[in-house]
């Protein structure tokens, strides 16, 4: 009983850890798509082309519905925001919902 009870007391005080593992991996994912979004349009690529191209690149499935929706935010964004700063903001935005 008493290895049944410091297992749950460990998976218990694991559990919270493992999320935020979880959750700063989407982070990271997510903001990639979004720098690839903003060096994509930085080059002049229309929006169907960089949506196409990043839905073939080496997106992971779990991340595809987010494709589109980052891409329609950075091409919402002025020109001359499409730097390593407005993938940053996106970061920190990102990280800053999880914790």
């Amino acid at each position: 009983m008493t290895r049944f009870a410091l297992l749950a007391l460990f998976l218990s005080l694991a559990a919270p850890v493992l999320a935020d593992d979880a959750r700063d991996r989407g982070c990271a994912a997510t903001t990639a798509i979004v720098a690839e979004a903003v060096a994509t349009r930085a080059k002049g690529t229309t929006q169907a082309q960089a949506l196409k191209a990043l839905l073939a690149g080496d997106v992971d499935a779990k991340y595809i519905a987010a494709v589109g929706p980052l891409v329609d935010w950075v091409y919402t964004l002025p020109q001359d925001q499409l730097t390593n700063e407005a993938v940053a903001a996106y970061n920190d935005a990102c990280l800053a919902q999880i914790r």
